[in-house]
């Protein structure tokens, strides 16, 4: 009986079997597809956000660049202006910063991209004009910088009133195509508010990923860099211009000057010269012997004119070296035989004074690079200097000494010494030091003699100095010039050559 009932079912087995391997069949299918789906959701999830960031990449890349390379405020805005909408696809970016003077906020930077474009098309006024007053706190621009905080709105008139109406606005923003508008405030180094970076997008803001969000702050941050290192370098591009203006202005007059020094000097020396003449003639009674009482005015006149001649000359000689008209001859010169004849010269005033002068000769010295005749003017001011200074019965001592290129000459006296912070006054224009002169000189100096002497050596690439222990205890004047070498005579000869000009001869100081 139970046989015959199984019997029955055998039929149906293969039956069974085959809906049973089909249901695994299509549970396993669904199964494996939901699987697949999975995979495949979170695929496009990282290539979404590996898009996101490569775009992030391009817009910092781009930027850095702009940081790095381009210094013109002006070109700088329209880049940074550009940069971010076009790397990470939005619609707009606006750069608008604060005008202190008209007290305004001013647009002045606008992308270059197709929102760019088609709001400039329907703009009622031209982008340029666009001004916010910075008392205008209801305007989101204003109201981010005075907040100190980022912005946001769907209404584009929130960030353009009340420059422009509602109804432009409301144009402008479907022309762009654009659903919400970000508002970053923009600051200095010092925490000034300095403008403002708009962006507007076509997504709602609650569509912008984190990263997103992320990588607008870095880029923001980054264009705050960016204005600050363009500001400082147009500010000092400015400052370097009206420098440059104020320097050809003063070079300018410099000229006027010396010219107008020239021409003076050169009307006065004729009559001085003159006058001198006449009185030196009355002095030796070339027109009748004077009593004691004439003597005395006469010998006041003829010291004042003589002083008034020296000083004539030395403006001359001032005019003529800071003019460049004075060319230096260089050939080498014999600094030992050059010394000899300008004592030679001196002697007879040194004799008169009572002031001995020695000359110390080194057992061989070597020819140097310079001009005879503007080295000779050096060595009549020093010595001629340190006659004037030392008290009968002293002595002036003239030694020289090598080192490296150079050979040094070095003029000590005994005479009336001067005081370290006198010292720094010597080689300046005019440079009379108060209470140093004595008795040895019948006339005050220019005080211009030691400044033709630093101007002579600083055209022969030498150096000169003073020093001194203090009053009463001499000075020592030392001056450097390079050792003669032929290769350095050809190198001044081409330089001469490149400065053809109007030449003019130094005026030899008299003793």
């Amino acid at each position: 009986m139970e046989m015959s009932i199984l019997s029955s079912y055998i039929p149906y087995i293969p039956w069974v079997l085959f809906y049973g391997i089909a249901l695994v069949y299509i549970v396993d299918s669904l199964r494996s597809n939901k699987h697949n789906s999975y995979y495949k959701e979170k695929a496009e999830k990282n290539a979404q956000i590996l898009a996101e960031r490569e775009k992030a990449l391009f817009a910092t890349a781009a930027l850095n660049a702009i940081i790095l390379e381009t210094l013109d405020y002006s070109e700088a805005i329209k880049k940074i202006a550009s940069a971010l909408p076009q790397y990470l696809g939005y619609e707009t970016g606006v750069l608008a910063i604060v005008n202190e003077k008209k007290g305004t906020l001013d647009r002045v930077g606008l992308s270059s991209t197709s929102g760019g474009f088609a709001a400039v098309k329907v703009l009622e006024k031209p982008f340029a004009s666009i001004e916010i007053k910075l008392t205008a706190s209801e305007n989101y621009c204003i109201k981010a910088m005075q907040e100190r905080r980022t912005l946001y709105t769907n209404n584009l008139y929130d960030v353009v009133r009340p420059a422009l109406s509602p109804e432009n606005a409301k144009i402008v923003q479907e022309k762009m195509n654009t659903k919400t508008t970000l508002i970053f405030p923009l600051f200095s180094k010092k925490g000034k508010p300095i403008g403002t970076f708009i962006i507007s997008m076509s997504k709602d803001y609650a569509q912008i990923s984190e990263f997103e969000h992320q990588t607008i702050k870095n880029f923001i941050d980054s264009v705050q860099i960016a204005l600050n290192n363009a500001s400082l370098y147009t500010l000092l591009e400015t400052a370097t211009k009206q420098l440059q203006d104020a320097n050809k202005k003063l070079t300018e007059l410099d000229k006027l000057k010396n010219e107008f020094v020239s021409v003076a000097s050169h009307e006065l020396r004729t009559p001085m010269t003159a006058i001198k003449s006449y009185l030196w003639m009355a002095l030796n009674d070339k027109g009748g012997q004077l009593n004691e009482k004439q003597r005395y005015y006469v010998e006041r006149g003829y010291n004042s004119v003589d002083r008034l001649i020296r000083l004539v000359n030395d403006m001359l000689n001032i005019s003529r070296i800071e003019s460049g008209r004075i060319i230096i001859d260089f050939q080498s010169t014999d600094l030992l035989k050059l010394t000899q004849e300008v004592v030679e010269e001196v002697l007879p005033r040194a004799l008169e004074v009572g002031v001995e002068i020695l000359i110390q000769k080194p057992a061989t010295l070597p020819p140097v690079l310079a001009d005879p005749d503007k080295i000779k003017e050096v060595l009549f001011n020093l010595i001629g200097n340190s006659l004037k200074f030392t008290p009968k019965g002293g002595h002036i001592t003239i030694s020289f000494s090598e080192w490296d290129d150079f050979v040094q000459t070095k003029i000590v006296d005994t005479g009336s010494g001067i005081t370290s912070e006198d010292i720094g006054k010597l080689f300046q224009k005019f440079g009379l030091l108060p209470g140093s002169y004595i008795t040895n000189q019948t006339a005050a100096g220019t005080g211009l003699g030691l400044y033709i002497c630093r101007s002579i050596i600083n055209l022969h690439y030498g150096e000169i100095k003073a020093t001194s222990e203090g009053r009463g205890k001499g000075a020592t004047f030392s001056f450097s010039l390079k050792k003669f070498k032929e290769a350095d005579l050809q190198n001044v000869k081409i330089e001469a050559l490149k400065e053809q000009k109007d030449t003019a001869e130094l005026i030899h100081a008299q003793f």
